[in-house]
C-alpha cells in the first residue's frame, strides 16, 4: 500500500511537524494486541517512574516488542515524539488507544505528573482485566460441561443412531414416541449431516454473535444474562467495583467528573449501565447533585443499591467522594470474588439437569426399546 504522510498539521501548534510516513491501515486493528498494549503502557510506566527520559524509555521497548505491528506503532510514537509531537498526541495519532488512556496521558504531561499518570493507566487496565475475567471466570465451567455433552449427544446421533435403524424396522412392536423421534434424526442425520452439522455451528455462532458481540444487539443477550438473579447480581457488582474504584482515582488525579465519568462509560461492556452513566455525565455538567440524578432515572436501585447511593450522596456532601468511592470499589473487588465463586457452585445443578435431560432422552429412546426386545428374543 502505499504511503502517506502524517493526517494532521502540527505546525500550528508550536513545534515541528513529523518528518517521517507511515501506513494508516495499520494502527486500527487492536484484536489479538491487548497483552501487548498492556505490555508497552506498562513498561513506559515503570522507565519513565524510573528516571529515564520518554525518548529512551520509547526506544527500549520498541526493540523489544515481537509483533511487526506491535513494533511499527511503537516506532511511530518513538519517531513522532522525538520530532517534537507531545507523548499524548502521538498515542491519538495512532489510532489504538482509547480515549481514556490518551486522556490521562495528556492530564500528565500538562500537569508535570506523567509517571504517575501513566501508573493510573496501567492499574485502570489491570483492574479491568480483573472485573471482565470475573464473569466469564464463572459462566466457562458450565459453558464447556453442556457444550461437551451437546457435542457427545449430536456424535450418537449422527454415528450411532444409523447402526440401530435395521434392528428398530425389523422388529414388529410399536416404537415410543421419543425412539421414533430419534430414528428420524439418525436417518436425516445419516443423509444430511455433513450438511447440517456446519449449518447448525454457523447458527449457533451467529446467534451468540447477534447476542454477545454484535454492539447493535448486544442489549438482548445482556436482559438474557440478567434475567439470571446470580449473574445480575454478579455483573451489578463488577459495574460497583469499576465504578468506585477508576472513578474515585480519577476524581482524585484531578480529572473533572464529565472527564472520569467518560472513561467509565467507554470502560463497561453493557449497553442499559453506559445509559446509566451517561444519564449521570449529562447531569452533573448541568451541575446537578447526585442526590437528583439518582432520583431522575428510573430504576437507579437497578444499577447502584440504595445504600450505596446514600453512601455516594454523603460523600459528596462531605466533600469526601474520591476517597469513597475508591473505598466501594474494593469492597466491591472483594465481594465479587466470593460472588463469581458461588455463582459457579449455583450453576452447576443446574448444567447437571440439563445433562441428565439429554442421557435420560437416550435412554428412554434406545436403551429401553433395545431391553424391551432382548427379553422378547
Amino acid at each position: 500500500m502505499e504511503k502517506i504522510k502524517v493526517r494532521r498539521s502540527y505546525e500550528k501548534e508550536g513545534f515541528k511537524a513529523p518528518v517521517f510516513e507511515y501506513r494508516p491501515d495499520w494502527p486500527y486493528i487492536s484484536i489479538g494486541f491487548g497483552d501487548e498494549k498492556d505490555y508497552f503502557i506498562e513498561n513506559l510506566s515503570l522507565l519513565i517512574a524510573s528516571g529515564m527520559g520518554i525518548s529512551n524509555a520509547l526506544s527500549s521497548i520498541s526493540s523489544s516488542v515481537k509483533s511487526p505491528r506491535m513494533k511499527r506503532i511503537t516506532t511511530y510514537i518513538e519517531e513522532a515524539v522525538n520530532a517534537g509531537m507531545p507523548l499524548w498526541k502521538a498515542f491519538e495519532e495512532t489510532g489504538f488507544f482509547p480515549n481514556r488512556v490518551i486522556a490521562l496521558i495528556r492530564s500528565g504531561e500538562q500537569a508535570g505528573k506523567l509517571p504517575e499518570h501513566l501508573n493510573l493507566v496501567t492499574l485502570q487496565q489491570h483492574k479491568e482485566k480483573i472485573f471482565k475475567s470475573r464473569l466469564r471466570s464463572a459462566l466457562i465451567y458450565p459453558s464447556i460441561v453442556i457444550l461437551l455433552a451437546f457435542i457427545i449427544a449430536l456424535g450418537s446421533t449422527w454415528f450411532v443412531l444409523p447402526n440401530l435403524i435395521s434392528i428398530f424396522t425389523q422388529s414388529q412392536t410399536t416404537l415410543p414416541l421419543t425412539t421414533r423421534i430419534l430414528l428420524w434424526l439418525g436417518i436425516t442425520f445419516k443423509s444430511y449431516g455433513i450438511i447440517i452439522v456446519p449449518g447448525l455451528i454457523g447458527i449457533v455462532s451467529l446467534v451468540l454473535y447477534i447476542l454477545f458481540v454484535n454492539k447493535k444487539t448486544k442489549f438482548v443477550g445482556d436482559a438474557i444474562l440478567f434475567s439470571v438473579s446470580g449473574i445480575k447480581s454478579l455483573v451489578q457488582g463488577i459495574e460497583l467495583a469499576r465504578f468506585g474504584y477508576i472513578f474515585g482515582a480519577l476524581l482524585q488525579a484531578g480529572f473533572q467528573m464529565d472527564e472520569a465519568l467518560e472513561a467509565i462509560k467507554e470502560g463497561t461492556d453493557y449497553d442499559s449501565y453506559r445509559n446509566f452513566y451517561s444519564h449521570i455525565q449529562e447531569n452533573v455538567v448541568k451541575g446537578e447533585s447526585f442526590s437528583a440524578m439518582f432520583k431522575e432515572f428510573k430504576k437507579s436501585d437497578n444499577f447502584i443499591p440504595p445504600p450505596i447511593q446514600q453512601l455516594i450522596i454523603s460523600a459528596e456532601k462531605s466533600g469526601r467522594l474520591p476517597e469513597t468511592l475508591i473505598k466501594i470499589g474494593v469492597i466491591f473487588e472483594e465481594k465479587t470474588e466470593a460472588m463469581s465463586q458461588d455463582l459457579s457452585t449455583v450453576l452447576e445443578p443446574i448444567v447437571l439437569i440439563i445433562v441428565g435431560l439429554i442421557v435420560a432422552l437416550v435412554v428412554s429412546g434406545i436403551i429401553g426399546p433395545i431391553y424391551g426386545l432382548s427379553s422378547q428374543i
